[in-house]
């Protein structure tokens, strides 16, 4: 049986929360986040898995969720209300603990290499060792895990790692998706999954190989 944490987020809930988390990093001149800035943050088509086209009623209705559960506030301080997280009220995390969990919320089940890399504008880890500890760290959380491990079969050819705040996510199942990735065939989502794989696979190999070769000294010795 699955047990998830005391968090529990609907789909939207975690993308909301996930690029709250991201923007206070990426953008600080523009944190914390208008509804309109956030709905555009959620509908990226970069950096994001799945892709979304929400609402902002979708939004609106995740961010009184998260108020809710003390994961978010609104700041009344200008003309138009903007919204910030304050997931360090609920748990208690260093940066580079926060910036895994954020590409786990914003891009759901991924290899450690995968996690290394897709980081760096968030954390940067001095080897893959360190975002497994961090994973680690995630995985044997005192309350109840946060993460959960995915072995390598049934298609995986490198074990991956998947966030337990949303029972969808935890599934593997998504939210709302673009009309033109729900049409996708069966022929086409399985040729999908191949090629991520496949690409999951060498990036896990290059992360590992970057980590274990430093660069050497231009001094003439072999």
């Amino acid at each position: 049986m699955q047990h998830f944490p005391e968090i529990q987020l609907t789909f939207q809930e975690a993308r909301v929360l996930g690029c709250l988390l991201e923007k206070e990093i990426l953008t600080p001149d523009s944190y914390p986040l208008t509804p309109n800035s956030l709905l555009l943050a959620c509908n990226q088509t970069t950096s994001r898995d799945p892709v979304t086209c929400f609402t902002g009623d979708e939004v609106a209705e995740a961010l009184r969720g998260l108020s809710g559960k003390y994961l978010v506030e609104k700041n009344l301080g200008g003309r138009t209300p903007k919204f910030e997280h304050c997931i360090q009220d609920v748990l208690s995390m260093q940066r580079s603990e926060r910036a895994v969990l954020t590409v786990l919320l914003l891009r759901g089940p991924q290899s450690a290499g995968e996690i290394r890399q897709r980081t760096d504008r968030l954390h940067t880890f001095s080897s893959l060792e360190d975002v497994e500890e961090t994973l680690t760290w995630f995985i044997d959380y005192p309350h109840g895990p946060l993460v959960r491990r995915i072995p390598v079969g049934e298609g995986r050819r490198v074990e991956t790692f998947v966030h337990l705040l949303s029972p969808a996510a935890a599934d593997g199942s998504s939210g709302t998706v673009t009309p033109s990735a729900a049409a996708d065939t069966p022929a086409e989502n399985d040729w999908r999954a191949a090629i991520e794989a496949r690409l999951a696979s060498l990036e896990a190999e290059i992360a590992e190989l970057k980590a274990g070769h430093a660069p050497r000294s231009d001094d003439g010795n072999p």
